[in-house]
C-alpha cells in the first residue's frame, strides 16, 4: 500500500477519480491550488543551480530546441486543434493556457527513466521556464486579447509560480538543506499535483460526467496534440539516425506541458470552464506516464 502512495501514476489517477467523487470537497480546497503548484516548482528547481547556466552560451542550444519543440511544435498543434474543435471561448482560453504553459516538470524525471540526455532536458526546461515569465503572458494576450484578466495580472501569477520558486530553490541550495528535500522531492511533487488535479476535476465534475459534448472535443485535442509530436519526433529521429538518448529527450520536450499550471491559472484567473483543458490534459498525462514508465523499464531490462 505504501508503494502505491508513492507512485506518480497512482496519485494522478487517484486525484482524478477523487475529484469526480468528492467534488464538494474540491471546492473548499481550491484556494490551495496555487500554493501547491508553487511548492512543486520550488522543490523541482532545487535540481538546478545558477552555475548550470554559466557560461550562458552553453544553454543556447538546449533552450532553442526546447522552444522549438515545446512551444512551436506542441504549442502550435494544440492551438490549431483547439481553434478547430473548442465549442466555447472559455475552453479556447483554457487551451491557450495549455499551449503557452512552460515545459512540464515531468520531463526531467522521465529523461532519467528513459536514459535520455539529462543535460539537454534540464537546461532546456529551466531555460524555457525563465523565458516563459514574459513569453506566456505575451502569447496569451496575443491569442485572447484582454480576455478576463490583463497581461499584468498573468505576469504577476507567472512571477509567483516561476521566479519566486526559482529564487527559493537557490536559497535552499545555498543553505545546504537540499539533501533533505531530495528524499521527499518525488512525494512532494506528486501530492502537489494531486491537490491541483483533484481540485480542477472536482469543480468541473459535471463536465466529466454529464457533458460529453464538451469532454470529447477537449479530450481529442489533448490526445492528438501529444501523439502526433511523439510519433513525428520518433520517426524522424530514427530516419536521421539520432542517438536514442537524444531522441528520448526530444520526445519528452515535444509532448509534455505543465498542464497543472494551465489548470490552476485557468481556475484562479479565468473561471472553472477555462480550467477544464488543463484538467483533461493532466488526466491524459497520467496514462502517458504509464506508457513512458513501461518503455523505460523495457529499456532497462534490455541493457
Amino acid at each position: 500500500m505504501a508503494k502505491l502512495f508513492k507512485s506518480r501514476t497512482f496519485i494522478l489517477i487517484f486525484a482524478f477519480v477523487g475529484g469526480l467523487v468528492l467534488s464538494d470537497l474540491a471546492s473548499y480546497i481550491g484556494v490551495l491550488t496555487m500554493p501547491a503548484l508553487a511548492v512543486v516548482l520550488t522543490v523541482s528547481s532545487t535540481q538546478v543551480s545558477v552555475k548550470d547556466f554559466l557560461p550562458l552560451t552553453k544553454i543556447i542550444r538546449p533552450v532553442f530546441l526546447t522552444l522549438l519543440l515545446n512551444f512551436l511544435l506542441l504549442g502550435s498543434l494544440t492551438l490549431l486543434l483547439a481553434w478547430w474543435l473548442m465549442p466555447t471561448w472559455d475552453l479556447w482560453v483554457g487551451y491557450v493556457l495549455v499551449a503557452t504553459a512552460p515545459p512540464g516538470i515531468a520531463i526531467i524525471p522521465f529523461t532519467y527513466i528513459l536514459q535520455g540526455n539529462l543535460k539537454l532536458s534540464l537546461l532546456g526546461t529551466f531555460g524555457a521556464y525563465l523565458l516563459s515569465l514574459f513569453l506566456t503572458p505575451a502569447l496569451v494576450y496575443l491569442f485572447t486579447g484582454e480576455a478576463a484578466v490583463s497581461p499584468l495580472q498573468l505576469l504577476n501569477t507567472m512571477l509567483l509560480l516561476i521566479l519566486v520558486p526559482l529564487i527559493l530553490s537557490q536559497i535552499i541550495n545555498i543553505i545546504k538543506v537540499s539533501s533533505y528535500i531530495d528524499k521527499w522531492r518525488g512525494d512532494i511533487i506528486n501530492w502537489g499535483f494531486f491537490v491541483v488535479i483533484f481540485t480542477v476535476v472536482g469543480v468541473n465534475q459535471e463536465v466529466f460526467l454529464k457533458q460529453p459534448h464538451i469532454l470529447i472535443p477537449v479530450s481529442l485535442v489533448a490526445i492528438i496534440s501529444s501523439l502526433v509530436p511523439y510519433l513525428s519526433v520518433e520517426l524522424l529521429g530514427r530516419k536521421f539516425n539520432i542517438a536514442e538518448s537524444e531522441r528520448n529527450s526530444y520526445i519528452l520536450l515535444s509532448t509534455i506541458k505543465t498542464s497543472a499550471f494551465a489548470a490552476a491559472v485557468g481556475l484562479n484567473l479565468y473561471g472553472e470552464v477555462a480550467s477544464i483543458p488543463g484538467a483533461v490534459v493532466s488526466a491524459w498525462y497520467a496514462l502517458y506516464f504509464i506508457f513512458l514508465g513501461i518503455k523505460g523499464e523495457k529499456r532497462r531490462l534490455v541493457q
